[in-house]
C-alpha cells in the first residue's frame, strides 16, 4: 500500500472520528460548566455566609457605644479592671455568636484583649506578626479581612475581620475583630473539590491566595490570571482552559476577594480519552507527511507557565520567582547577598486617589534600579511593597536608601519607608523579610520617609 493512500485513508478516518465525537465532547463541556456554575454559586452563597457572618458582627462591635466608651474611659481604669472590663464584653461575644476568636485592640495602650484577658501588647518591633496593625491602620478601611497565624492559638491559621473602632469625632480608638479558623473554612471547601474535581480558592486583589484547602498554598502562591477576567459581584466569569478544564471567577464585593473555580480534572477525565485518540491520529498523520516531503523536523510547541515568575507592571522578578530560585524552605543558597531591604510607599491607598498609582510604583522602581545598580535584586513583593537582596553590608546600604529616600520625595513628591537588615543566613528568607519589616513599620510609626537600620 503506497504512502500516498495511507494518508488519505487517515484523513478520512480522522474526519469521521472528528465528525462523530466532537458533538459529544462539545455536550459534555457544557454540561461540566452548567453544573460547575450551580456548585460555584452554592460555594459563594455558603462562603459569604461562612465569612459573612463575623463580618457583620465586627461591624457591630466597631460601633457598640459600650465599647467605644470603654476604650475611651481607659486612662480613668487600672489595667486589671480594663482587662476584666473587656475580658466580660469578649466572653459574651463568643458565647452570644459561637466564635472562639474575639479580640479588642486599644489605640491608646496597644494592649491586645482576649475573653481571657490582656494576651500581649502590639509591637511590630519586637513580633513581626504584630506588623500587620499598622498595615490596617495604614490601609484606612473602615473593615478589612486578613489571613494569618493566630499566636493565642497555636499558630493556627486563622481569617481575621479587623474593623476601624472610632468615637463620635471620628478619631481612631481602637481596632475589634472576630477570627475564623481556617479549618472551618478548608472542611467547607474539601468535600466539593473531592466531589466534583474543582479546585477552590479565595484570592486578594494582588491575586495572593488568602484560603486554600491546602495550607501551603495560603499566602504562597499566586493565581494572578484570574484578576484578569475581570469579574464582578453579580455573576461568574467563565474562561475555557484547555483539554476541557475552566476557570470560574467572582468578586466578592464586601469582602473585597474574588471566589476563583476551577476545573482540575474533571473535564480532562471526561474528553481525555477522546482527544488521545484524535491525537494519536493526527501525529502519525504528520510524520507520514513530514516523511513523504522530506521534512525532517516537526515544529515545537511553546508552553505558558502555570505560574508567572515576573510581575507585569514592572517586570520585576516576583514571590513566584524566588520560591523557584531558593526553593520551598525559602533558605538563602548564596553568600552573595549582605543585606536584605525592604520599603514600601507611605500613604499609597491616598496617593492612589488623587494620583496615577502606576506611574508612582513605576517611577519608584526607577529610582530604586538607579540607587541599587548591578549589586542587587529587586523583587516586587506585594502591591506598593519591595524586597532587595543586596550585595553590600547594612551600613552602606542605610546610606544608599537615604539618597533613595530624598530622590524619591523630590521627583515623585511622595515618600517611601526603608528597613535595612544584615543577612543572617543561618535564617530563612522570610525571617531575614521579618526582621527589615519591623524597621520599615517603625519608620512609618515615625511619620515616614525615612530608613531605619537594625543595630
Amino acid at each position: 500500500m503506497s504512502k500516498k493512500l495511507i494518508i488519505t485513508i487517515l484523513v478520512f478516518a480522522s474526519a469521521i472520528l472528528l465528525a462523530v465525537l466532537t458533538p459529544s465532547i462539545l455536550r459534555s463541556t457544557r454540561r461540566d460548566a452548567q453544573k460547575a456554575d450551580l456548585i460555584a454559586n452554592h460555594l459563594y452563597d455558603s462562603l459569604y455566609a461562612a465569612i459573612g457572618k463575623p463580618f457583620v458582627i465586627s461591624q457591630c462591635m466597631s460601633s457598640d457605644t459600650f465599647l467605644v466608651n470603654a476604650l475611651k474611659s481607659e486612662g480613668d481604669k487600672s489595667e486589671s479592671q480594663m482587662e476584666d472590663l473587656l475580658a466580660d464584653y469578649l466572653s459574651s461575644i463568643k458565647k452570644k455568636f459561637g466564635y472562639l476568636v474575639a479580640y479588642v485592640i486599644s489605640e491608646k495602650t496597644r494592649r491586645y484583649y482576649t475573653s481571657s484577658g490582656i494576651a500581649k501588647i502590639i509591637n511590630p518591633q519586637r513580633d513581626p506578626y504584630d506588623s500587620w496593625f499598622q498595615l490596617f491602620l495604614d490601609a484606612n478601611k473602615n473593615i478589612r479581612l486578613d489571613t494569618d497565624r493566630d499566636e493565642v492559638y497555636d499558630y493556627r491559621w486563622t481569617v481575621f475581620v479587623n474593623a476601624r473602632i472610632e468615637d463620635s469625632n471620628g478619631n481612631l480608638v481602637g481596632v475589634c475583630g472576630i477570627g475564623v479558623f481556617m479549618d472551618e473554612l478548608q472542611e467547607l471547601l474539601s468535600s466539593a473539590e473531592a466531589e466534583y474535581g474543582l479546585k477552590i480558592n479565595l484570592i486578594d486583589n494582588d491575586g495572593l491566595v488568602q484560603i486554600d484547602t491546602d495550607s501551603a498554598n495560603i499566602k504562597n502562591a499566586y493565581i494572578s490570571e484570574a484578576i484578569s477576567d475581570k469579574s464582578t459581584e453579580k455573576q461568574f466569569t467563565y474562561t475555557p482552559q484547555s483539554f476541557g478544564g475552566f476557570r470560574m471567577t467572582r468578586y466578592m464585593a464586601d469582602l473585597n476577594w474574588y471566589l476563583v473555580v476551577q476545573d482540575i480534572g474533571t473535564g480532562e477525565k471526561k474528553v481525555g480519552t477522546t482527544i488521545l485518540v484524535i491525537c494519536i491520529y493526527l501525529m502519525l498523520l504528520l510524520i507520514l507527511i513530514a516523511d513523504l516531503s522530506g521534512q525532517k523536523d516537526i515544529p515545537s510547541h511553546r508552553f505558558q507557565k502555570p505560574q508567572s515568575v515576573e510581575d507585569s507592571l514592572t517586570g520585576l522578578p516576583n514571590r513566584n520567582y524566588l520560591k523557584e530560585s531558593f526553593g520551598e524552605l525559602g533558605i538563602f543558597n548564596t553568600t552573595r547577598y549582605k543585606s536584605l531591604v525592604m520599603f514600601d510607599i507611605d500613604k499609597f491607598k491616598v496617593e492612589n486617589e488623587t494620583k496615577d498609582g502606576d506611574e508612582i510604583i513605576l517611577g519608584v522602581v526607577k529610582y530604586a534600579k538607579e540607587i541599587i545598580g548591578d549589586k542587587g535584586i529587586m523583587f516586587r513583593w506585594s502591591g506598593d511593597e519591595f524586597v532587595i537582596f543586596y550585595e553590600i553590608h547594612a551600613d552602606e546600604a542605610e546610606v544608599k536608601f537615604s539618597e533613595f529616600c530624598a530622590l524619591v520625595n523630590k521627583k515623585l513628591d511622595v515618600s517611601v519607608s526603608v528597613g535595612v537588615v544584615e543577612i543572617d543566613l543561618s535564617q530563612s528568607i522570610k525571617t531575614n523579610y521579618h526582621r527589615a519589616v519591623q524597621l520599615c513599620y517603625a519608620v512609618k510609626t515615625a511619620g515616614g520617609n525615612g530608613v531605619k537600620r537594625e543595630v
